[in-house]
């Protein structure tokens, strides 16, 4: 399996499991969805996540003139990370969340443009809605509850979303391990 397999069936199985509580249980999905943007405890766990996945790229790319700012990573992540604790814990977890939805396709991207594959186009295009979606949850944290309300409103449009989930995660699980 290629690396965009392994990255591919990674990303695959959480959303499976993702969609997969929205259509077991919809409604425990919803009393989670809508408590899950002022859970301050969820927003520090992604925040440190994220922060910590950023740093480790900085750390590991080529900067040039700047590389000796590197050393100081390892004090201005921690401070970073509880200044957010303090100053952001407003809507941090869907901020968090955002956060991660923007780092996760880097690898997807990388690994999309090595394979030879046509159908890893999919991937990209899928990296790149999740970019787009990251960057209105860090921009905009409070329509992810505008969206919880909206889509997950009844057990029947939470069952209705997890189908339809479940069924493009199917796909990307079946690209990961047949084409990928």
């Amino acid at each position: 399996m290629s690396e965009l397999g392994r990255w591919t069936l990674g990303l695959g199985l959480i959303m499976v499991a993702v969609h997969g509580i929205a259509v077991l249980s919809p409604a425990r999905f919803r009393s989670v969805m809508t408590v899950f943007p002022r859970n301050k405890w969820a927003g520090r766990i992604l925040a440190t996540i994220a922060f910590l996945w950023a740093a480790w790229l900085v750390y590991n790319m080529p900067m040039g003139r700047l590389e000796y700012l590197k050393k100081f990573l390892f004090v201005v992540t921690p401070a970073v990370i509880g200044l957010s604790f303090v100053y952001m814990d407003e809507l941090l977890a869907p901020r968090a969340l955002g956060g991660l939805l923007v780092l996760c396709p880097a690898p997807i991207l990388a690994a999309a443009r090595l394979h030879p594959s046509d159908l890893s186009l999919v991937m990209t295009v899928i990296s790149y809605i999740m970019v787009v979606k990251g960057m209105v949850l860090i921009l905009s944290p409070w329509k992810f509850r505008r969206f919880a309300e909206r889509i997950l409103s009844t057990d029947m449009r939470c069952n209705i979303f997890g189908v339809i989930g479940l069924s493009l995660d199917l796909f990307i699980l079946t690209l990961a391990v047949w084409v990928y």
